[in-house]
Parts: C-alpha cells; sequence; structure tokens
C-alpha cells in the first residue's frame, strides 16, 4: 500500500493553490477556524445569507455576522490540516483578519474548564533537540532544548527565528477582553502548539515554565506563523477542554463556548479598515 507522504501533500496543495488562483475567489472581511465541527457549528449558524464553498479536500461558509463579510473554515486538527486551510482560505478570500478559534488543555493551575485564553502570543513549541545518549541511557524529554519557529520572509526564502512566537492582534484582543465569556473566565495568554497531548504534571509545569505557555493546542502557533507571513491581521481564542491540574478529561462540548465566545467577538469588533 502506498503511503501519503509530505512530498505528497505538498503535491496536492500546489495542484489546489493553482485552482484557486485559476478561480479568482472573493474577499471577505474576516477568516474565522475551527480544527472540529462542533468549534465551529454555532459560528455557521450565526451566519447570515451562508453558502458552501468546497476548496480542494477543504470546505469554506461565507455569510455575515454583524458588520463583517465572514468565510468560516473547518481546517482539520493538527499542523499539516490548520497549515493547509489556511493557505488556501487566504489565497481564497483575501482575508483582512484571520480568527483561529477552538479547544484547547490547560497548562496554567488557574485555569478550569470553559475558561478562555486569549492570544497575547502564539508560539510552535514541539521543535527540540535531544542531548547525545548512548544505548540503554533512556531518555529526559525535560532536558530537551527547544529550537525558535522560523518564517520564511520574502521571496529570497531567508528563514528568520522567532523564539517567542506571534503577537495577536492588539485591537482585536483589546475587544475581545470586553466580549462576555458567559461559560467561565476570561484571561489574556500565551498559546503553544504542537502535535503533542501532554498530561504528565511534570511535563506540564515544564512547558509552562520554559515557554511560558497557558494553553496547549495544535494549530494556532502555526497558523499565526502563515498570516505574520502573509501579512495578514490574527488573533487566536482558546477555551479550556481538559483541566490536567484538576484531573477534569478532555471534554469535547467545550468547543461550544468557545465558538459562542466568537460569534460575540464578531459582533462587538467594528468594521474592519
Amino acid at each position: 500500500m502506498k503511503t501519503f507522504s509530505l512530498r505528497n501533500w505538498a503535491q496536492v496543495l500546489l495542484m489546489v493553490a493553482l485552482a484557486v488562483a485559476a478561480r479568482g475567489g472573493e474577499r471577505v472581511d474576516i477568516l474565522v477556524q475551527g480544527a472540529e465541527k462542533l468549534e465551529i457549528g454555532m459560528i455557521r449558524e450565526a451566519l447570515s445569507d451562508a453558502r458552501k464553498v468546497e476548496v480542494g479536500p477543504f470546505s469554506f461558509w461565507v455569510g455575515k455576522v454583524g458588520p463583517h463579510k465572514v468565510a468560516v473554515s473547518l481546517t482539520g486538527q493538527g499542523l499539516i490540516n490548520c497549515t493547509a486551510a489556511t493557505v488556501l482560505g487566504i489565497e481564497e478570500f483575501s482575508p483582512k483578519l484571520i480568527v483561529n478559534q477552538g479547544t484547547s488543555g490547560a497548562q496554567a493551575p488557574y485555569l478550569g474548564l470553559h475558561d478562555i485564553i486569549v492570544g497575547r502570543r502564539a508560539l510552535d513549541y514541539g521543535n527540540f533537540v535531544t542531548r547525545v545518549r548512548g544505548v540503554g541511557a533512556g531518555s529526559d524529554a525535560l532536558s530537551w532544548t527547544p529550537l525558535a519557529q522560523k518564517v520564511r520572509k520574502g521571496k529570497d526564502g531567508e528563514l528568520v527565528a522567532f523564539p517567542k512566537g506571534f503577537e495577536g492582534d492588539a485591537a482585536c484582543i483589546e475587544v475581545a477582553m470586553r466580549t462576555r465569556n458567559p461559560m467561565g473566565n476570561l484571561y489574556e495568554g500565551v498559546i503553544g502548539s504542537a502535535h503533542e497531548i501532554n498530561l504528565e504534571l511534570d511535563r506540564v509545569k515544564w512547558s509552562r515554565d520554559t515557554f511560558g505557555m497557558d494553553v496547549e493546542e495544535m494549530e494556532s502557533g502555526h497558523v499565526a506563523a502563515l498570516a505574520h507571513a502573509y501579512g495578514v491581521r490574527y488573533v487566536a481564542f482558546r477555551v479550556v477542554s481538559d483541566a490536567p491540574y484538576d484531573g477534569v478529561p478532555f471534554y469535547a462540548l467545550a468547543g461550544r463556548a468557545g465558538a459562542l465566545f466568537t460569534v460575540n467577538f464578531l459582533k462587538n469588533l467594528p468594521a474592519l479598515e
């Protein structure tokens, strides 16, 4: 059986991007993303005059929320899916702002179920170099050395390091912090992204101490990097769906609380220039 490699994905993405370029696309004010259906369901329901747009294997729903023309994107979970969906969303809809939202695991002990973090920063924390160890010497994840996230700058291909990740849009953060979270508390904080689910409390504490993370998930840091590369405004919201310090297991329905908060944010946000 043939495996589907990253090279295959790159070829698919290239073909879809060429298709997008050929069809032109339309402009929206805001691209709103969620990795799972529960994370975007209430946002889709809030759209007026909604219609579905399919681009390759990815789905978008276009309509209006308040004064904004919005494209809602079901990205799928993880780096490769959110990266592909973001590139296609930018190329297809030329948004002025990207809002990435969804569920997350608490890394800070003060966070509980349904609390929401508004992303002051978002970063990729999944890159490491390990120490040299011989056979039988074991592994010590808490001694690994993080590598800074790098993003291509300009057409010359130069890679620029962003060890602290990417700042959220200040004006959007201000509006978000004035938006009510009806199901929990609201905090400004740092969102970390990696293909990891960390439930070992020593590891959770290490991640928080090392990166300053308040929550962990799998998309925001990568989407933020692409928004920076394209020069698009960006903000992320993450609702706590599991809290290892409190022994709270993953609760998928928390995604609805994040979606409700996002709808309220969109209604509060003034029309974009």
